[in-house]
């Protein structure tokens, strides 16, 4: 057995404490033991769970690429596994039991084989001690606080020949500077915030991500800013709660100032995850209605329709103040797309609450939903509850998505006839000649077109639903979707930009212009000065002059410093097309 050295193991009683929070750039060494490990090594990466677990997992790539590893999206080829576990829902935590298995082979294989246990369910009580007891493979196990130290503790089992366990139950820090590998170069995910403060009754995140830490809105602007200048089209803000944004740093900071900022930077599309409904400002809403770049989606989750039931789960809002803040969304943005976060079987609910939740959502109306039954985290105040026979609630569930169905499949009938310009994900798994896609308001959209469409932005009229997915046509030609989508990036660019404004700049300045002049009679003088030998000195003199003029001029030279920048972005673009 190899020994096994626990740092620090998860505690949830601990993890609902709030820490003093400090805010800090990243510049951490590599281990030189590390970088030696991981020449001609390869990584791979599986996660589970949300978007904020998508999101570590660009982080830990960005770490281990700044090490020196590849990445394989073969996991048989894997000299170093990370599995990236979600704790929301009960057969992702069970997943997680097989997919350790699976590696076996790798570590049998070759004993050097690294196996990383990350995301929120090592946050939980007793889990990483459970694992180790079965799974003598693992090398690392670190909680979602520890992702900025993955380097350091990947140098640290090397030399101590050791499997470490590095889970701290609450983090103090917000680190900047983070290394990122984007999973796409169009769309991207930017953190605003960190864990959440709510303690619903029901949730597991408040312990395995924390107290609620915001990002500084500059450096968050930032990060939008630098995506908008590499082309990226969408951006979707993440947060347990992005409403609360800023509320810790008692200046007045928000999350309407914060959206209404990066909605300036001219990002095409831009979304946000997830608002808790009684924090749901007038303000927000304002921003909302302004800018047509926000997409007309909204993901609401109410998790029930039942004021009695909603109190249990320690959510703050009746139902009456969630029914009034959709008519005021739905007035404010008449076209929005409503979604939502559904908990059928919750401790203690009664048919009569369970009605409610069904006459809710007829009245809401919801494009669709994400409907759960409840499932007892450990650790939680639900699990402690009078539970609900699985029978009742399996066949409520079963009701519940019958509506949420028939919603759906109203929602996307509405959408016939319609047509989108859609960001386009990439060919289907099933169907290389189908391209899938997304519309603003969150619908899945499928239609024939070529591969390299992936990525741009394409017109295309819904002509057929399939309840969870819609089929439409392309309404231009590819070769032209392609092109505007290639004038698209060279102008996000901002060498491009900067060259293309000089270039503007040199065509309208009058001084340039008259150099221009200047050197054209230069020229003139020159020719006609030929064989003269008393004009000719002269000539030639008054033309290098006029020549020295232009070469020094400060915006011919900047433009001409841009121009061999613009000639490799052309190169790459060139390149990227093949």
């Amino acid at each position: 057995m190899k020994k096994v050295i626990y740092e620090s193991v998860a505690n949830q009683k601990e993890a609902a404490k709030r820490p003093d929070v400090t805010r800090y750039e990243d510049h951490a060494a590599i281990p030189e033991n590390l970088k030696t490990f991981a020449k001609g090594r390869r990584f791979f990466i599986r996660t589970y769970g949300c978007q904020a677990n998508v999101r570590d997992e660009e982080v830990m790539a960005g770490y281990l690429t700044e090490a020196g590893f590849t990445r394989t999206f073969d996991p048989n080829e894997a000299d170093l596994a990370i599995i990236n576990t979600c704790a929301v829902r009960e057969n992702a935590e069970d997943k997680i039991y097989g997919e350790i298995g699976s590696f076996k082979a790798n570590y049998e294989r070759d004993h050097s084989f690294l196996l990383v246990l990350a995301g929120c369910v090592m946050g939980e009580n007793g889990v990483a001690e459970s694992f180790l007891k079965s799974y003598p493979w693992v090398a690392l196990v670190i909680g979602t606080h520890d992702v900025s130290r993955l380097n350091p503790l990947l140098g640290e089992v090397l030399a101590k020949k050791a499997t470490i366990v590095n889970v701290r139950s609450f983090s103090s820090e917000v680190v900047e500077n983070l290394p990122s590998v984007r999973l796409n170069a169009y769309e991207a995910f930017v953190n605003i915030s960190y864990g959440c403060d709510k303690f619903c009754t029901y949730c597991i995140v408040p312990y395995t991500r924390g107290r609620e830490r915001s990002r500084r809105l500059e450096d968050v602007l930032k990060e939008c800013q630098d995506l908008v200048n590499h082309g990226y089209k969408q951006i979707t803000l993440l947060g347990q709660n992005v409403n609360s944004y800023g509320l810790d740093f008692k200046d007045g900071t928000t999350f309407a100032e914060l959206l209404e900022k990066v909605a300036k930077t001219g990002i095409p599309h831009l979304r946000f995850l997830t608002s808790y409904p009684s924090q749901f400002t007038d303000a927000m809403l304002d921003v909302m209605s302004r800018y047509s770049n926000i997409d007309p989606w909204l993901h609401f989750p109410v998790q029930s329709g039942s004021t009695s039931c909603l109190k249990r789960m320690g959510r703050r809002y009746t139902r009456e103040e969630y029914l009034a803040l959709v008519h005021k969304i739905r007035k404010a943005v008449p076209n929005i797309a409503l979604t939502t976060d559904l908990i059928v079987g919750f401790p203690g609910e009664t048919e009569e609450e369970f009605q409610d939740t069904l006459s809710l959502c007829e009245e809401v109306r919801y494009s669709s939903a994400y409907t759960f039954i409840y499932s007892p985290r450990p650790g939680t105040p639900a699990a402690k509850m009078e539970q609900v026979p699985p029978e009742v609630s399996h066949e409520r569930f079963n009701r519940l998505k019958k509506l949420i169905d028939d919603l759906t499949t109203e929602s996307s009938n509405e959408c016939i006839g319609k047509t989108y310009t859609v960001l386009v994900q990439g060919p289907s798994k099933k169907d290389s000649n189908i391209l899938t896609s997304y519309a603003p308001n969150g619908k899945l959209i499928h239609f024939e077109g070529p591969a390299y469409l992936t990525g741009a932005f394409a017109p295309v009229k819904v002509t057929s639903s399939h309840v969870y997915s819609l089929h439409g046509e392309l309404l231009e030609d590819p070769l032209i979707v392609k092109a505007k989508d290639v004038a698209f990036t060279l102008h996000a660019d901002p060498v491009v930009r900067e060259y293309l404004k000089l270039d503007e700049e040199v065509r309208n300045n009058p001084e340039i212009h008259a150099l221009g002049e200047a050197l054209v009679n230069a020229k003139k003088a020159l020719a006609l000065a030929q064989g003269d030998d008393q004009k000719y000195p002269a000539a030639k003199a008054q033309y290098e002059a006029v020549v020295k003029q232009i070469h020094e001029h400060p915006l011919l030279t900047n433009r001409d410093a841009l121009r061999d920048a613009v000639e490799d972005t052309l190169k790459e673009l060139q390149e990227d097309l093949r």
